[in-house]
C-alpha cells in the first residue's frame, strides 16, 4: 500500500517508528533493485515473512484475538473500505491488484453503498460525455432495417425489452446493457425466456461485429453472452 494509502494516525506511528528505531543502511529492493530504507529491519536485515507471522501472532495473543493472519487484516481492511464507499478503481490502486476480478472479491458492498456508487458514476458519466443523441436527425437508420435489424450495418444492441440501433460514427452507447452487468440485477425463471431469446440475438449480433472487423463490439457482445450464460444458469437453479 502506497503513502496516498495512509492517514494522519498511521503517518504519525510511522514517524515515531523511525525516530526510535536504531539507524540502518539502505538495502536492495527485491522487486525493482533499487537501494530502499525498509521501515523494519533486524539486525541489519529485512524482516522475513516467518518474523511477521510470529510478531503478529504476539501481537494478537496479547490482544486476545487469537490467531491472525496478514491476510485476514488486508481483507478486513479492504472490506471495510468497499462498504464505505470507495471505488472500485481506488480500492485496486490501494491493493495493488491488476485485475477487477481480484477486488471483486472484497465487494461485499451494501445496498445504499451500491446506490450512491452507481448514481455519482452515472453522473459523472453523463457529464463527461454529454447528451445523448435525439431524434431521427441524429440517427438516420430507420430506412436501412429492412433486411432486419440485426444485419443492419449499424452499432446495435440487444435489450431485455427491444433492441437498440446506432450509426456507427456514433459508437456503441455507454449505457448499453448496463442493467445486465450490474451487481444489484435480479432475474428468475419468469424471465428465462427473454434471457434465452437476448443471448441468441447477442450472439448473432457478435459474429456479425466480427465480420465487419468491428472486434471492441464483438467482444462487447460476447462479454454480454457470457453473462446471460450465468443468469440463465442462476435462474434455473433457483
Amino acid at each position: 500500500i502506497g503513502r496516498h494509502a495512509l492517514d494522519e494516525e498511521v503517518l504519525t506511528l510511522v514517524d515515531r517508528i523511525t525516530a526510535t528505531r536504531s539507524p540502518g543502511r539502505p538495502m536492495r529492493h527485491p522487486r525493482t533493485g533499487a537501494p530502499a530504507d525498509f521501515l523494519f529491519t533486524h539486525h541489519g536485515k529485512r524482516l522475513s515473512q516467518n518474523a511477521v507471522r510470529s510478531e503478529l501472532n504476539r501481537a494478537a495473543e496479547t490482544a486476545g484475538l487469537g490467531h491472525v493472519t496478514q491476510h485476514q487484516l488486508r481483507h478486513t481492511y479492504a472490506t471495510a473500505l468497499i462498504n464505505a464507499g470507495v471505488s472500485l478503481q481506488a480500492l485496486m490502486a490501494l491493493l495493488g491488484h491488476v485485475s477487477s476480478q481480484m477486488s471483486l472479491r472484497y465487494a461485499h458492498l451494501f445496498d445504499s453503498t451500491v446506490r450512491t456508487e452507481y448514481e455519482r458514476a452515472l453522473n459523472l458519466a453523463k457529464s463527461h460525455i454529454g447528451p445523448m443523441p435525439t431524434g431521427r436527425t441524429q440517427l438516420p437508420i430507420t430506412d436501412i432495417t429492412d433486411g432486419g435489424w440485426k444485419d443492419a450495418p449499424a452499432i446495435k444492441s440487444r435489450l431485455a425489452g427491444g433492441y437498440c440501433l446506432r450509426a456507427p460514427a456514433q459508437g456503441s452507447c455507454p449505457y448499453a446493457n448496463i442493467c445486465e452487468h450490474c451487481p444489484s440485477f435480479h432475474t428468475d425463471a419468469t424471465h428465462l425466456g427473454v434471457l434465452a431469446a437476448q443471448r441468441v440475438d447477442a450472439h448473432d449480433l457478435a459474429e456479425d461485429a466480427e465480420k465487419r472487423g468491428w472486434i471492441d463490439e464483438a467482444e462487447r457482445h460476447r462479454t454480454l453472452v457470457s453473462r446471460l450464460d450465468a443468469l440463465i444458469a442462476q435462474s434455473e437453479t433457483a
